[in-house]
């Protein structure tokens, strides 16, 4: 029989991703009465590992690298005491992303600048001198970009009117306007710089030439070169272990395994949920839910007209990810030498500037490129947790369309292994050990298994938006729902990869956590000091 929870809760929150429990865990800390509901048997969302290929082979499901929320001050100011009291610990490679081209040279670049720049010349000195140049840019108007990361975004109006008031910000509003193409081309001129530019900022799921994504290069090396790309020793999911031992100790109730089909809305006000076998537990202040906007309408009843239609027409990412998992005897053997190889990200590219740009063109025909945008992880290099002493994972991040050519996304089934072969087989391309004796186990996940995996990841989009101009800041994912609330709905609120500061592990749930304290009367500023 259906029923309400004796309990009441001062907050519900619905599903359990990084983005969820970060902001439910500033909220808890607040003294506020929490319970986490999450409809799978796990927790984590997109930050998640699990030995899904053999015993002892830990494997990061979707993100592996947390760049972005090195600069959050949740982690740079150990706001919620993840780092001093719950567990969580970040390794630092050196090398943070190098490309491997096909004809074995390559480049990498290090959280040190010196070294960076060094790989540089070894290809391009001109190039190396431009780096240093484009870094130190970088690194100028980085300040900016980090003050608006992990707060609330501005409207975009006062934005981009603030932005206009220096020299710096106009910098900053044109490269906000173009395409990453357009601005690699004119700091550099060496194809394979190009390139190597080019493919890591490609791991945001934008092709090069896409008008209004220049921003993700131009803040690219100063993030690099001031805040180390770290990896958390056990996995990716010790982030959101971590959280959940934060929750945990602050009174906050997780509950897995449970469905929430409905928002319960009364008078204007969320009031409650209901779950999938009828259950009712409500709120009295606040409901807080990972809610794709395209799915909103399917949770909440009642909603504006416009907000619904601006919700269903925002663009997921321009392609999707293809991913293949290893358990090895022996981690990978690169033609190119060990250096490019133990990379965190090692990028898998032609040496040919026109093959590289032609493969994003595939994509928008629903074709596999011939030669596949891939990038290799073997974290267990880094990180001797991850597998049997001796033993290695593996992991090949490739590009995909979701929709493919001859019968969508719906072939990817009768695909799976088809595609998966052919991305081991490139990948034999560059590595002299990965034969049949090698491999201990695999797993591939198409761009269709990734969108089942997550609500979320609609289309396979694991930064569940697309990040351009028109839906970035105060636009993310539209006008109407970037202030993380939906209009005429108190005390309902949104978060989760689709809000700002955008999709990977960015930890913006503290933004989330700062609208919803400063609605409810909390001191944020006190919370975290």
């Amino acid at each position: 029989m259906p029923g309400i929870l004796d309990q009441q809760f001062d907050i519900v929150v619905v599903g359990s991703g990084h983005n969820a429990l970060i902001a439910a865990a500033y909220l808890a800390k607040s003294g506020q009465r929490v319970i986490v509901l999450e409809r799978n048997a796990w927790y984590g969302g997109g930050v998640v590992t699990r030995e899904i290929v053999a015993p002892g082979f830990k494997h990061d499901i979707h993100s592996s690298a947390h760049v972005y929320i090195q600069a959050n001050p949740l982690i740079q100011n150990d706001e919620l005491q993840l780092l001093s009291k719950f567990g969580l610990r970040y390794i630092y490679p050196e090398a943070v992303f190098s490309s491997i081209f096909d004809d074995h040279s390559s480049i990498v670049t290090y959280t040190d600048i010196d070294r960076t720049c060094e790989s540089i010349a070894a290809i391009s000195p001109r190039d190396a001198e431009a780096y240093r140049r484009f870094t130190n840019m970088s690194q100028r108007v980085l300040p900016l970009l980090t003050s608006s990361l992990f707060v609330p975004p501005a409207p975009h109006g006062p934005f981009w009117a603030l932005l206009d008031q220096s020299a710096e910000g106009q910098d900053l509003m044109r490269a906000l306007q173009l395409s990453v193409y357009d601005l690699v081309t004119e700091w550099f001129e060496h194809e394979k710089v190009i390139i190597h530019l080019l493919k890591f900022v490609s791991e945001g799921l934008v092709g090069p030439d896409e008008k209004g994504t220049g921003i993700t290069l131009y803040t690219m090396p100063g993030f690099v070169h001031t805040y180390p790309s770290g990896m958390p020793e056990g996995g990716s999911g010790v982030l959101v272990d971590a959280l959940i031992r934060c929750l945990s100790a602050n009174g906050a109730e997780l509950r897995s395994g449970t469905d929430v089909v409905k928002v319960i809305t009364e008078g204007g006000r969320a009031v409650g949920v209901e779950t999938a076998d009828g259950e009712v537990i409500r709120s009295r202040s606040a409901v807080l839910a990972t809610i794709h906007p395209w799915l909103l309408d399917r949770y909440l009843d009642g909603l504006d007209a416009r907000v619904v239609a601006n919700a269903k027409r925002i663009h997921p990412s321009s392609y999707a990810p293809a991913v293949a998992h290893f358990a090895l005897h022996a981690p990978p053997n690169y033609f190119a030498g060990d250096i490019p190889g133990q990379a965190f990200l090692a990028g898998l590219v032609p040496a040919s500037l026109e093959t590289f740009r032609r493969g994003f063109d595939s994509f928008r025909y629903g074709e596999i490129p011939q030669h596949p945008m891939m990038t290799a992880l073997v974290n267990s290099r880094h990180d001797p947790t991850r597998a049997p002493a001796g033993k290695a994972t593996l992991c090949l991040w490739g590009f995909m369309p979701f929709e493919l050519k001859d019968g969508g996304a719906a072939r990817w089934d009768e695909r799976k292994e088809e595609i998966g072969d052919f991305m081991l087989d490139n990948y034999r391309r560059y590595v002299s050990n990965l034969n049949a004796e090698n491999i201990i186990g695999r797993r591939y996940d198409t761009p269709l298994d990734i969108e089942r995996s997550s609500p979320s990841f609609q289309r396979g989009d694991v930064h569940g938006t697309g990040p351009f101009l028109y839906q970035f800041g105060g636009h993310r994912p539209t006008p109407e729902l970037a202030q993380y609330t939906v209009p005429g709905l108190e005390r309902f609120y949104l978060t989760g990869c689709f809000m700002h500061p955008g999709g990977g592990v960015f930890g913006g749930g503290r933004a989330t956590a700062i609208k919803i304290c400063e609605d409810l009367g909390i001191d944020f500023d006190a919370l975290v000091n």
